[in-house]
């Protein structure tokens, strides 16, 4: 039977070639409804052997409704987003829809574009990521009853769930750490602020902290990269280092600037962590290829995801959103840093 299109078959082909009922066969591939295993591991037998995919235009229209969601993240190339991707559709995957992906660039009007094609494909609801809206994609939901998430938001919108980061905690754990180790002369390198909430909550919270430490940091003490390249956080380090020459720290508001900052000072002969530490944030994959391996704050990307793919869910359903607790963090140590 391998290899016949999946066309040629019916549910009642299924049923019959399984010995179980048309009932049976319709709850095992919608996912709905009990079966018991020995009915369950024939039915799916018999659908590999097929190749059996269930027509679900045909299906949608049926049932009006797509059991598909949209995410929109900012982009594919941070993995920092990989985790809540994951999540978002394991979770999605176990209650039988599936996901539509786009990546808007940090570009409100792409938001906005993308959020209305996935509209226009039949989407039940949209997660997005991040708190910098087009005033146009809440009204345009809302008219026609699209469900919304927005997570690492600390920021919120009428209508739409929001689920936030504990970014300012997480960066100030880090200037703790660093601290706590004698570092007194500290300066920052930030990714980009005015279009990532997240990186904004982070460079705040950093500071903040060091004020709390009696530890002033001025114009000189910080540097913005205008982008999230490593060339970008390699210029950012270039200016901080000649600016502030005496430092002994630099806290980053990201792991991908981190990694900047680590090959701009090898290039410049500034052994890490001998002559300078250095922290990241957010504890990218990335951040275990680094030499040395990278000192960073864990954030629970993936318990992100999973809680806004389940309030997404939630929402449709008609059901009240259960209640988020604040999400954790946790100082990863690595060998960037040392004390003084």
């Amino acid at each position: 039977m391998r290899g016949r299109v999946s066309t040629d078959v019916t549910i009642k082909d299924i049923a019959r070639l399984a010995g179980v009922s048309v009932s049976t066969v319709s709850r095992v591939v919608n996912r709905s409804g009990l079966v018991a295993p020995n009915k369950r591991l024939a039915v799916e037998h018999v659908l590999s052997q097929v190749n059996y995919i269930p027509n679900n235009a045909a299906r949608a229209l049926v049932k009006r409704r797509s059991m598909t969601i949209g995410l929109i993240v900012p982009t594919l190339s941070n993995p920092i987003f990989a985790p809540s991707i994951g999540a978002v559709e394991t979770v999605l995957a176990e209650h039988g829809f599936g996901l539509l992906i786009s990546c808007s660039h940090r570009d409100p009007e792409a938001e906005l574009a993308q959020s209305r094609t996935m509209i226009e494909r039949g989407v039940e609801g949209i997660i997005f990521t991040g708190s910098y809206r087009h005033p146009g994609v809440m009204p345009m939901i809302a008219a026609r009853g699209i469900a919304a998430v927005s997570q690492d938001d600390p920021e919120g919108a009428p209508g739409l769930l929001s689920i936030g980061m504990p970014d300012a905690a997480a960066m100030a754990c880090a200037i703790d750490e660093l601290v706590a180790r004698g570092h007194r002369r500290i300066g920052i390198v930030t990714g980009p602020t005015r279009n990532t909430r997240p990186i904004a909550d982070r460079l705040s919270g950093g500071l903040a902290r060091l004020a709390e430490h009696g530890i002033a940091l001025g114009d000189a003490g910080v540097t913005e990269a205008s982008d999230y390249s490593a060339e970008a956080a390699r210029l950012a380090t270039r200016k901080l280092i000649q600016q502030s020459q005496d430092l002994t720290a630099i806290a980053c508001t990201g792991d991908m600037p981190a990694i900047g900052v680590v090959a701009e000072c090898m290039a410049q002969g500034i052994r890490v962590p001998d002559d300078i530490s250095i922290t990241g944030c957010g504890e990218t994959i990335m951040a275990q290829y680094v030499h040395p391996s990278l000192a960073t704050v864990r954030l629970p990307f993936a318990e992100l995801g999973r809680l806004a793919a389940q309030g997404l869910l939630d929402m449709i359903e008609g059901r009240p959103a259960a209640p988020v607790a604040p999400l954790d963090y946790a100082f990863v140590p690595g060998n960037s840093i040392r004390s003084v």
